[in-house]
């Protein structure tokens, strides 16, 4: 069985699609992250038959789009399927806009200790 020490997750919701990104990503409803989520666990579980993710994680990154648009306890259920501590680095990629002082909280509760903060521009004029 082979070892997984680092895992990227792609998220690949935004509240809107920027002209400018050529990463995967659509403007995604609640019942769309919800679905994708779902199947996203479903997918760990396969992969776990082959690789072992009971292994502490060395990093898991939350990358996308923007996966803080996933509420905490969509990220609780992802995370719940690996195995890390205090020691393990764990990102997501924040939009200022997506994050409050309760979904911080949220996040240090589940071990996320490092935010990746994507601002492209303060020019509203290049939306």
């Amino acid at each position: 069985m082979l070892k997984i020490y680092n895992t990227y997750i792609h998220i690949p919701f935004c509240e809107r699609k920027c002209n400018y990104c050529d990463f995967t990503s659509l403007k995604g409803s609640d019942n769309q992250i919800e679905k994708y989520v779902n199947y996203l666990l479903k997918e760990i579980d396969i992969y776990s038959k082959e690789y072992d993710l009971s292994e502490k994680q060395d990093t898991i990154y939350f990358g996308g789009g923007t996966p803080s648009l996933l509420p905490i306890d969509s990220l609780e259920k992802i995370l719940s399927k690996f195995s890390y501590d205090k020691n393990t680095e764990i990102t997501i990629e924040v939009n200022p806009k997506t994050v409050d002082i309760n979904k911080l909280k949220g996040y240090k509760k589940l071990g996320i200790n490092r935010l990746s903060i994507g601002i492209q521009t303060f020019d509203n004029d290049k939306f």
